[in-house]
């Protein structure tokens, strides 16, 4: 709960400072009521979405959703409008002359003072006017991690509208240096503010994340109600060359988030087929007989059998894949004959008898 300012916190101007205290608990209500607006346009899409056997979607659901989108986009506007206003004030306080304190007087017990967002954009402007461009790119980058994701969001509306051109995508991406739960939550901040454009160009930085980080972001988006977005990252991984496909695909077994797994070698599913051969035999064991499961249930059977071919020099792997055309052998049924006629086997190896097994 935020501290109301004093006669002895405010300093030189009381009823400044209680202005600007009200107008920053405005401010926190104001981006409470978007976040919950943006949450419920979120369950109104996924109703729409989810709605079955529908030619066209629910009249009273659409209504809802443009009534929520109006909100939400109306409550975004007011923000950017008070952070305008709290920083003229902020300006006029700070520009006023320090008045003497008490010798004796004790130093004020207050929580820290909260970031003066205007005061940090002016700052990334002045910067950029004077041509000092590193500087300007160091101070936005130690600003997305330094920040609390609803401050930092803030600035990216300021600059934004403001400027410098690109300061503001530059402060979204560079959010993705961050820990993952506070990279997720600056992505929410930045949608509940209508910041598109930023929200986006901080997503596509998520993509240049390594296998070893992705599944600690797949569990903050998770955690965030962000599932699409996860699903986003898994199918743009599909298609990831095959020694980051498998390290990821092993790290997410690691970390218990098996359906990721599927749902990667799934993605991976539509790969050529000696790809798909090689990416098979990178795999571990038994993250390759998921992928080959997945290739029985989703490939025609002229690939399969191209695909068996491509496996019939490593016989674990081929019984593998013949175990999962068997284990509906009758769906599989023009794959296996057509296996068949290849000259390739269509029935289990028999496994070796132990000389102890007769006597």
């Amino acid at each position: 709960m935020r501290m109301r300012p004093t006669a002895q916190s405010a300093g030189q101007d009381p009823e400044g400072e209680q202005q600007a205290y009200e107008l920053r608990a405005e401010l926190d209500e104001l981006l409470r009521a978007s976040r919950y607006a943006s949450q419920r346009e979120r369950r109104l899409n996924e109703a729409i979405r989810a709605a079955p056997g529908r030619q066209r979607p629910d009249g009273d659901l659409l209504r809802q959703l443009a009534q929520a989108r109006t909100l939400r986009e109306g409550l975004g506007a007011r923000c950017l409008q008070l952070s305008d206003r709290l920083e003229a004030l902020e300006n006029r306080l700070r520009s006023r002359p320090p008045e003497p304190q008490p010798a004796q007087a004790p130093p004020p017990q207050a929580r820290p003072a909260r970031p003066d967002i205007g005061a940090l954009a002016e700052r990334v402007a002045a910067l950029h006017r004077a041509g000092a461009f590193a500087e300007a790119t160091e101070l936005l980058s130690r600003a997305a991690t330094g920040l609390d994701p609803a401050d930092a969001a803030l600035l990216v509306g300021m600059l934004s509208r403001r400027g410098p051109t690109g300061a503001s995508l530059h402060l979204a991406r560079s959010a993705a240096q961050c820990a993952p739960e506070q990279a997720v939550a600056m992505l929410a901040e930045l949608r509940e503010l209508g910041l598109a454009e930023e929200a986006a160009e901080l997503f596509h930085a998520f993509w240049g994340y390594p296998a070893s980080a992705l599944p600690a972001l797949l569990a903050a988006l998770e955690r965030a109600g962000q599932g699409a977005d996860g699903a986003t990252l898994l199918w743009e991984w599909g298609s990831a060359p095959t020694p980051e496909l498998t390290a990821l695909a092993t790290g997410l077994r690691r970390t218990g988030r098996h359906a990721d797994v599927r749902t990667l070698l799934r993605q991976a599913a539509g790969r050529p087929t000696a790809e798909l051969a090689a990416l098979a035999t990178e795999l571990p064991a038994e993250l390759a007989t998921v992928l080959l499961y997945e290739l029985a249930a989703l490939r025609p059977p002229v690939e399969l059998v191209k695909l068996a071919a491509a496996l019939d020099t490593s016989p674990e792997l081929y019984g593998r894949l013949l175990a999962a055309l068997l284990a509906d052998g009758a769906r599989h049924r023009t794959t296996l004959a057509a296996l068949r006629s290849a000259g390739l086997p269509t029935e289990p190896a028999a496994a070796p008898r132990s000389r102890w097994g007769r006597r």
